[in-house]
């Protein structure tokens, strides 16, 4: 699939950041507006985009080349100070292909609207949204068919507000075709122009969804504030009240210093890593206040580096995999580490088999997770049933090591390794119940 982009525009609203480059290419945390565009575009299935470019477009070439992820990246030249946005879509007819996206450059899509987009029918199917702020209006039916567009000013029936993305057919080069022709140059007329021609012109409604528009200096700075909410809340849409008052402060604000500088995820990610072993080995020397420290010191690194990849649009199959690893690395090291230590200090074997106990426990739990997660997520619904229970919040990572931390410096240091073993243990146990009769129930259906 295709995407065509309009990213030709000075910016002058956004002076003086657009003095040297294109307002595409501000940055937000570090990644231009345009590259978290594409970033979403790629995981909706586009695979070739047409950016047309104007004003310091070398810019725009010399950061995505020819090739960008993996997509083919196809530029186009407009005369960026005096041509609308329908003389500059048209620049993209001999080289879009069927049906694409078509979105302005300075707009942020969320992923799960485009995805909801594609699914609908129709010759044209445009972002819409209950907004007071938007000068293009449409009228739209009950089952989102739109009835009427065009500026606000001269509509006079209209029950929602049209943003800058939508999906189109090759009709839309003829409607663009045919108003440039006459003089008329708005994306609106265009969509008008299907509609009185009897085209099917469908909506998908945006309302609750984030569509970040940046246009000046207030939308930017308001834009970046989402974008970053949305990089921790997109895995903690509800977070634990441990979490809330105590982990989040830290983890954020390290992330926002973190966000200035050139250290990646993968970087922090070794780090907690090597801090959890570390914690392992001076927790195993007796050394257990240091140990406990460090611990919860390697939590809070693991509560960064998925944060910080989110910002930054740094993903990777190989960042998962690695922090998936480095995760039961270091509770292997910790919790081990820690039963050996209580064991030197008090010659209680117990304590070992106890730190035994919670690893096998945490690994059982992960293995449940990576095996049924897919295969049984309309059934378990591990989001919402599994790691939205009461066990997991209490067995979790984060407030695990922080009790370490805070039993370790009041001295009472065999709790700590028995609330690990029996939080991790009664939740692999529960998991494994949910698991059981879904394979049980799966069978009997077969």
């Amino acid at each position: 699939m295709d995407a065509l982009i309009l990213a030709a525009g000075d910016g002058t609203r956004l002076s003086p950041l657009t003095k040297e480059k294109p307002k595409v290419m501000i940055e937000i945390y570090g990644v231009p507006i345009l590259e978290r565009s594409l970033h979403i575009l790629k995981n909706v299935g586009v695979k070739r985009a047409v950016i047309v470019i104007g004003y310091k477009g070398e810019v725009i070439k010399e950061h995505f080349g020819s090739k960008w992820h993996g997509m083919e990246m196809i530029y186009k030249e407009t005369d960026w100070f005096d041509d609308g946005i329908l003389k500059s879509a048209i620049k993209g007819k001999d080289v879009v292909k069927d049906r694409f996206i078509f979105l302005c450059g300075d707009t942020i899509p969320e992923e799960k609207s485009l995805k909801i987009a594609l699914e609908k029918e129709g010759r044209v199917v445009i972002a819409v949204r209950n907004s007071q702020d938007d000068s293009v209006v449409a009228q739209v039916s009950e089952n989102g068919i739109v009835e009427d567009i065009g500026m606000r000013k001269g509509v006079k029936r209209f029950n929602r507000t049209v943003a800058g993305v939508s999906i189109n057919d090759q009709i839309f080069f003829e409607a663009i075709e045919d108003c440039v022709e006459n003089n008329i140059f708005d994306r609106p007329d265009a969509i008008k122009w299907m509609i009185e021609r009897g085209h099917k012109i469908n909506s998908f409604d945006i309302s609750n969804h984030t569509l970040l528009e940046i246009d000046t200096l207030e939308d930017l700075k308001k834009a970046g504030e989402i974008v970053f909410e949305n990089a921790w809340k997109q895995r903690l849409p509800n977070p634990s009240f441990h979490m809330k008052i105590i982990n989040l402060p830290i983890s954020l604000n390290v992330v926002k210093l973190l966000a200035k500088t050139r250290i990646t995820p993968f970087q922090i990610t070794v780090f907690w890593l090597s801090l959890g072993i570390l914690s392992g080995i001076l927790s195993f020397l007796s050394y257990l206040k240091i140990g406990a420290l460090l611990a919860y010191l390697s939590a809070i690194g693991d509560a960064v580096d998925g944060k910080l990849s989110r910002l930054k649009c740094q993903k990777t199959v190989g960042g998962a995999i690695l922090d998936t690893l480095a995760g039961r690395i270091t509770d292997s090291a910790i919790l081990i580490g820690y039963g050996f230590g209580l064991f030197k200090l008090t010659e209680k074997v117990d304590y070992v088999l106890l730190s035994s106990i919670g690893v096998a426990s945490i690994f059982g739990w992960h293995y449940l997770r990576e095996t049924y997660h897919n295969r049984a997520k309309s059934y378990l619904n591990f989001d919402r049933i599994i790691e939205g229970s009461f066990l997991f919040k209490l067995q979790h990572r984060d407030l695990m090591y922080f009790l370490f931390l805070l039993v370790a410096l009041i001295g009472f240091y065999s709790l700590a390794i028995w609330y690990a073993t029996i939080t991790s243990f009664v939740f692999f146990v529960y998991s494994s119940l949910k698991v059981f009769r879904y394979v049980k129930e799966s069978e009997i259906s077969a």
